[in-house]
């Protein structure tokens, strides 16, 4: 059995080829599915950023009961 000779290009055309592929997908989504995905990216970071803040006021609350009650003793 005779091996196929490989091009040196090989390599290249596969790197380019899946370029391509990538870019087709890319470009072949709908706009309603990029929007939807903005959309979910965006209010799972306005949530998680609602969280962090909800944290530090509780800390800060607690910094300040904790300084509150330090003067009486």
């Amino acid at each position: 059995m005779n091996a196929p000779a490989s091009s040196p290009f090989t390599l290249a055309r596969t790197c380019v080829f899946r370029r391509y592929l990538m870019l087709r997908h890319y470009t072949a989504a709908p706009l309603a599915v990029l929007v939807a995905k903005a959309i979910r990216r965006a209010a799972r970071k306005r949530q998680k950023q609602e969280a962090k803040s909800e944290r530090l006021r509780d800390f800060y609350g607690w910094c300040a009961g904790c300084e509150a009650y330090g003067s009486i003793f």
